[in-house]
């Protein structure tokens, strides 16, 4: 499976893990030292505060779409819009490092946009 491939089912199965609220999923494919930034406040969340959140906050409507990928060497970024019902939306960005033939999501940041959906 080539590179942006891979990416793209990482990328479902961490929307499928917050769609449950899985945290044990998530903490595979995260790095131990995962960082989040919300987007939002600033502030930056360590791997346990986010996995803890998730855990606490299953999301089963959560939906993306305008995927974008983008590989360089042994990083990748991973981008997407995040549809939450009702009328929410957000563009996360997920950086990505190669590590031992595989990929793991080192940090993530999400804002909200101001587009409302229909």
């Amino acid at each position: 499976m080539d590179d942006v491939a891979t990416l793209t089912e990482l990328n479902r199965q961490v929307v499928e893990a917050f769609q449950r609220g899985s945290a044990e999923e998530l903490r595979g494919l995260f790095s131990p030292s995962f960082t989040y930034l919300d987007g939002a406040t600033g502030e930056v969340w360590c791997a346990n505060r986010f996995l803890q959140d998730v855990g606490d906050h299953p999301s089963p409507t959560v939906r993306f779409d305008q995927l974008v990928i983008h590989v360089d060497g042994n990083t990748a970024a991973v981008s997407a819009r995040s549809l939450r019902l009702p009328n929410s939306s957000r563009r996360y960005l997920d950086t990505y490092e190669r590590r031992n033939g595989g990929w793991l999501c080192v940090h993530s940041c999400a804002w909200p946009l101001e587009t409302r959906l229909p």
